[in-house]
């Protein structure tokens, strides 16, 4: 009897999400002040070939072709023919955009492309320009009234350059950053030394090598490798040099300039203060051990995961790892300021309803 008391007062997120969608019905009749716009991270936006009328990155079909005409590597002068349209998937946990924008309307009484846009970009480009991109998509749908920003994860870049460097804080109210990756991630080491695949597509090292988006997102602490000894190994991500090894020869020196410039970036957005026009919120996770070094290990493999550790390695757990969402720890996502705490996964947390409720309560103003 006490099991089954116990079991019918637990709060699953099926019951939460019947608390949102009845504190939805109260939202019904008053509309939002301002328009919400959502930034997703990554490699969330499909992005689409105009001359061959076809998805290149983002579809199934893109992922079983491992090469098209006009491929995701960028071209010497940084740009090619690819547009961005649309988000990956058309539903569930890897369609970040449309988790965050479903919950909006879903929760709280936004209207899809009324009162809550999808921002869709090239993340590949530069911080920088895809924020360039975006005030621009700001001034098309804002009605010249200030706007709500929702990013995650890399998408907290694009919205920071957008405030801080780029002339946009005066058409922002709120900027709400889920999972942000403030202070770097070691996912973007990751991604150059272990590529990732989707089926058939893989994200070579000699295309990574092209985007500009990925050295902007490595860590601020440049030297972020550990040895088996658990001292710092001698690996310097900002130092062009230190990537000999791993960068093919034809882009090392491409990728030396991106390598300046993201550290450019990094380091402005570092000194330039948040407009107090401004109202920033940060929501992290807290519940994973989450990478902020890498073992670099004697063989030239790596651990970026705890399970990846071998058992004489253990000891450097403390070393290597602190509370995060897997992705990205918790002191990148609050950078020098503060953050609601979660007990979510990167992926998991924009569909999480505790977020969820956090969002309405902070652009509604609900209580």
């Amino acid at each position: 009897m006490i099991l089954l008391l116990a079991l019918a007062a637990c709060t699953t997120d099926r019951t939460r999400r019947g608390y949102l969608e009845e504190n939805a019905r109260r939202l019904e009749s008053s509309p939002p002040h301002r328009v919400a716009i959502v930034v997703p991270g990554f490699g969330v936006t499909r992005l689409y070939d105009p001359v061959i009328d076809r998805y290149v990155w983002g579809t199934a079909r893109s992922t079983v072709r491992t090469q098209f005409p006009d491929d995701l590597d960028l071209p010497s002068e940084g740009r090619d023919r690819l547009v961005p349209r649309g988000y990956v998937g058309s539903r569930g946990p890897v369609n970040i955009g449309w988790q965050l924008t479903e919950a909006l309307r879903k929760y709280g009484g936004y209207v899809r492309d009324e009162t809550v846009f999808p921002f869709h970009y090239d993340w590949r480009l530069s911080a920088r320009d895809n924020a360039v991109h975006l005030r621009d998509f700001i001034q098309r749908v804002g009605q010249g009234r200030k706007v709500d920003i929702v990013t995650h994860s890399a998408g907290s870049l694009v919205a920071l350059a957008l405030v801080k460097l780029a002339g946009g804080a005066d058409e922002v109210e709120n900027l709400i950053l889920i999972a942000p990756a403030q202070s770097g991630v070691v996912d973007a080491f990751r991604i150059m030394v272990r590529p990732e695949r989707f089926i058939r597509r893989r994200f070579s090292p000699e295309m990574v090598a092209t985007w500009p988006s990925v050295p902007e997102l490595l860590p601020d602490e440049g030297r972020f490798l550990v040895g088996e000894d658990g001292r710092p190994a001698r690996f310097d991500a900002w130092e062009p040099s230190s990537w000999k090894a791993i960068v093919p020869p034809s882009q090392q020196a491409r990728f030396a300039a991106s390598l300046a410039s993201a550290r450019a970036f990094r380091e402005e957005l570092r000194r330039s203060p948040l407009p107090a026009s401004v109202r920033l919120t940060v929501i992290a996770g807290d519940c994973v051990p989450t990478a902020r070094r890498v073992l670099a290990r004697d063989d030239g493999t790596f651990a970026f995961y705890i399970h990846e550790l071998r058992d004489r390695e253990r000891h450097l757990d403390a070393v290597l790892f602190e509370p995060g969402d897997g992705t990205v720890p918790v002191s990148s996502a609050r950078g020098d300021g503060e953050a609601i705490l979660v007990c979510d996964g990167h992926q998991g947390i924009a569909s999480d309803p505790n977020v969820h409720r956090a969002l309405i309560r902070l652009l509604r103003g609900t209580r």
